[in-house]
């Protein structure tokens, strides 16, 4: 049998759960990571994870751990990420000869669309073939609950819809409340549950950055027929999804709808845009 290593992963909130294990023989190691981008954008592509006795591998996602002597690299559209820097500039030089460097073993795209933007981004790269070695396409993983369809038995005389995203306006939280808005008008018995914090605004590289563009949205969040919550538990999200008729991710641009996912593995079906699940 192969040996059991110790893997130390980013204890972020949630994106690290999907692109590690959820059982593993190895020791899964949860490290506290520096957050770069919160100084500087064009930092956002790497990190400081905690250090560790005897961990024989970091599994990094998105960020290049650069206190990190080997390491595997999950990613969702690009890497490195230097969206911020100047493409030939030494910190994006830098950035690509860590990955190329071997002390990474493994790059790991969550979709195939991540692997073609990866192979685009480096098409230029003289080490192409060497990162092209390495690389490897997993899709993100879930924990599919053995529950029973809540809403098998349900009539629907409410039809039931929610929406979950910390970025409202990207990920289709407008479309979700003039939903609650036309129902009302048209005498609709329709409910909307909004799960999200309401980020919005020119830090969203989708969002308008005119000031007030959003507040015409916003305040439909007050309609009778709108149950919003600035946040949940993972959990309670789940309950909240499973025990409605559709979800709702009408997104103007996504890497991977995790919320997607997580809403049909709780037999709840998702309206949503082209660009939710790229594959």
């Amino acid at each position: 049998m192969a040996k059991s290593l110790r893997i130390a992963v980013y204890n972020d909130k949630y994106p690290t759960s999907f692109v590690t294990p959820r059982v593993s023989r190895h020791t899964i190691l949860r490290k506290r990571f520096l957050p770069f981008n919160l100084v500087s954008s064009k930092l956002e592509g790497v990190t400081l994870i905690e250090p560790a006795l005897s961990v024989d591998v970091v599994h990094a996602f998105n960020r290049i751990p650069v206190n990190s002597s080997k390491f595997i690299i999950s990613f969702e559209s690009h890497l490195p990420r230097q969206f911020a820097l100047r493409k030939r500039g030494p910190m994006a030089r830098y950035l690509a000869s860590r990955i190329a460097n071997p002390g990474c073993r493994r790059i790991i795209a969550l979709s195939h669309f991540a692997r073609r933007c990866f192979l685009g981004q480096h098409a230029d790269n003289p080490n192409v073939s060497l990162l092209t070695e390495k690389l490897m396409v997993r899709h993100p993983n879930i924990v599919v609950p053995a529950v029973e369809d809540a809403m098998l038995e349900n009539t629907a005389e409410e039809l039931v819809l929610t929406f979950v995203g910390a970025h409202f306006g990207r990920k289709g939280g407008c479309v979700a409340v003039k939903i609650a808005e036309k129902a009302i008008e048209q005498n609709l018995p329709i409910r909307v549950n909004i799960v999200s914090s309401l980020q919005v605004g020119g830090g969203i590289w989708t969002d308008p950055t005119t000031p007030g563009f959003f507040d015409q949205y916003i305040k439909l969040l007050d309609l009778k027929n709108v149950q919003h919550y600035s946040a949940l538990p993972n959990h309670s999200v789940r309950r909240l999804l499973r025990h409605s008729h559709f979800g709702i991710l009408a997104t103007f641009g996504d890497t991977f709808g995790y919320s997607a996912i997580e809403s049909m593995s709780e037999h709840t079906p998702v309206l949503g845009t082209g660009g939710l699940c790229p594959a």
